[in-house]
Formats: C-alpha cells, structure tokens, sequence
C-alpha cells in the first residue's frame, strides 16, 4: 500500500491544466470524449420505456424541448447532449445514481 498525499495530487493536477491551458502541453494527460453529432433522443426514450412526460419530470427535460428535439425543430447541446448520450449508453448506471438522491 502507498502513502498517497491527495492535497499534492491535486495541486499538481491544477497545475498541470493550467500550464496546458497557456499552451505549455508538457506532460498533461488530456482525455478527449467525442460526442456524436447524432442522438435520437426518441430512441433513447423508447428504449426506456418511458412516454414523453415521464422522461422530460426523470432526468429535468422540459416536455416542450424534448418535443422539439423528437421532431428534429432543435437539437440538444451543452449538458443536455452529453445526458442524452449518457442515457443511451449506460441508462442502468444514471437510474441507479438517481435513486440515490
């Protein structure tokens, strides 16, 4: 077992950031997650097997939205999309920490 200082860990992680941020690349660790341009959000509800209101009240969509994304008159972005997606691919995981709340 190691004697781990997390304080330090920690600062050094901000540290790293922000030089890579200044553009000093060094030996930051850069994790980049790729969002598809395509979510069918209606998909992803049917899959849960949820009606429209059901999933708009379960994960904080407003039910106008979600309707507007199905018909494809707008598109989801920002933390929305990257629910959606979190959603179809690992919906068992997002229900379990909800029901922890």
């Amino acid at each position: 077992m190691t004697n781990r200082n997390i304080g330090n860990e920690i600062i050094q992680g901000m540290t790293e950031a922000i030089e890579y941020i200044r553009g000093n690349k060094g030996s930051a660790k850069v994790h980049k997650v790729e969002i598809p341009d395509e979510i069918d959000v209606r998909e992803i509800r049917e899959n849960l097997n949820l009606s429209r209101k059901e999933f708009a009240d379960s994960f904080g969509f407003s039910p106008r939205t979600l309707q507007h994304w199905e018909q494809g008159d707008r598109i989801p972005h920002g933390s929305a999309r990257v629910l959606l997606l979190l959603l179809q691919r690992e919906p068992a995981t997002i229900a379990k920490i909800l029901r922890q709340n």
